[in-house]
């Protein structure tokens, strides 16, 4: 195995316009976190560690979002009203649940995306059940045609 670079490495830029192939350290385990000697902003000690850290806060992140997804399951958290005479709509506040975890839950702005996931796909199946009812009363109306007229 030669010790040769694979691939494009990606390439930063200094203010002074200059360049350089470089790839950050991941995390406090790379070896150049303990080669690391003269500090500086962004020499790769504190790159490792700002990398090592995103990543824990991403990963607490998705703990807690699965914990109050876990939590909220089964309740209407998330309630929007449809477009009425004025033209206006929006969230019902009287439609959505009123536990603690819904309240956090929206308040964190966690589940909105599952819920409207949840909506796209009831709307999808009511559309199919609506297409179903027609075929079968065009089929019992109109016996010779061979396909519905739609």
């Amino acid at each position: 195995m030669s010790g040769a670079l694979v691939g494009p490495l990606p390439v930063i830029k200094f203010m002074d316009g200059s360049t350089q192939a470089y790839t950050v350290p991941r995390n406090t385990m790379d070896i150049r976190y303990a080669a690391c000697s003269g500090h500086h902003p962004a020499c790769d000690c504190r790159e490792a560690h700002l990398a090592e850290d995103i990543h824990e806060y991403r990963t607490m992140y998705r703990e807690l979002e699965q914990a109050v997804l876990a939590a909220i399951s089964g309740h209407q958290t998330y309630a929007y009203t449809g477009r009425s005479d004025t033209g206006w709509h929006g969230e019902d506040v009287f439609g959505q649940c009123k536990c603690q975890a819904c309240v956090i839950a929206r308040a964190a702005h966690v589940g909105g995306g599952q819920c409207a996931r949840q909506y796209l796909e009831s709307s999808r199946q009511l559309e199919f059940e609506r297409r179903e009812r027609d075929r079968e009363y065009y089929a019992r109306n109109f016996p010779k045609m061979d396909e519905a007229p739609f």
